[in-house]
């Protein structure tokens, strides 16, 4: 069963980090990152499987999100992106301190791009990183969708209600699943986990202006020398489902990998033929699970 604790963050706020610690004896500890217009207690399934092989989990509940530490739902404060990469970081050490010193990042999703900025900044605090759902997001889209939010947050506020972002991502997204009958069929094959999630009021709902500019004002931050920071020897894992319209169907996702390899990181990639953006809630998830727990298991040493 999932419990949560409350963080004190570095400005001061509390956020709500959902917990799994059935777990006897202790390997190390994995930290959830979730997606965007998700929560934390979606990975429940997932987090209990690590607990059955060894893993505390951690997730916490990004600004803008479920417990929003920034205020009503959707709306952040400045800095969103940058200040949940520091609440990660929160997470972490807390993890370190409470349970074990070996921590493992996995990052879904927006997630995934919190993770790469983390790596960036924070690699020597962990054990290993699985990025899920994930691309190499430098390029026109991201300048446009700043720019893009930057005119609407001056024209109506950047509390607003960032409509015309969402449509444009989202709905676009799920044009070619359409057949599904279902809004956001571009996440899984399975119909049941679909409805699910458009069933849950926390989540595929759209978020503020303001979140949506400070995420594409941090990404152009990314993907520079600070990369080469990050240790060799980090395990990371680059996982994605082939029609995942978020990598436009794995080729940047393919790029980040090219990208990490080219600034010598110890980077694995795994592409899952036929599935979508959610590969944890897929219908082969069953194989997900198992390679994710594999990949898991060598970072920290574990027979495999």
């Amino acid at each position: 069963m999932v419990d949560h604790v409350e963080l004190k963050t570095f400005d001061d706020k509390y956020n709500t980090v959902s917990v799994w610690d059935d777990v006897e004896n202790v390997i190390g500890v994995v930290v959830i990152a979730h997606g965007m217009a998700e929560h934390a207690d979606r990975y429940d399934d997932f987090a209990k499987r690590l607990n059955g092989e060894g893993y505390v989990v951690l997730a916490d509940n990004h600004r803008g999100h479920k417990y929003n530490p920034d205020g009503d739902l959707g709306k952040v404060a400045p800095d969103s992106f940058e200040n949940s990469v520091r609440d990660i970081r929160t997470v972490v050490e807390y993890a370190k301190e409470k349970y074990a010193p070996g921590v493992l990042l996995l990052g879904h999703s927006y997630g995934s791009f919190l993770a790469q900025r983390y790596l960036e900044l924070y690699a020597d605090t962990l054990t290993g990183c699985i990025l899920s759902g994930t691309a190499y997001m430098k390029g026109a889209l991201v300048g446009m969708g700043k720019l893009v939010a930057g005119v609407q947050r001056a024209l109506i506020g950047g509390d607003k209600t960032g409509k015309l972002i969402d449509k444009l991502s989202f709905g676009a997204y799920n044009k070619p699943f359409e057949a599904q009958g279902q809004r956001f069929a571009w996440l899984s094959r399975d119909k049941a986990e679909v409805a699910k999630y458009e069933a849950d009021e926390y989540c595929g709902y759209p978020l503020s202006i303001n979140y949506y500019y400070y995420f594409f004002r941090s990404v152009q931050r990314m993907y520079s020398d600070k990369v080469r920071s990050v240790p060799a020897e980090l395990p990371i894992l680059i996982a994605v489902g082939s029609e995942d319209p978020v990598s436009n169907k794995a080729v940047l996702a393919e790029k980040l990998y090219k990208f990490y390899l080219q600034n010598g990181l110890n980077v694995t990639y795994k592409v899952y033929p036929g599935a979508r953006h959610e590969i944890l809630n897929e219908t082969n998830r069953a194989e997900v699970y198992d390679d994710m727990v594999s990949f898991i298991d060598g970072a920290f040493g574990q027979k495999v």
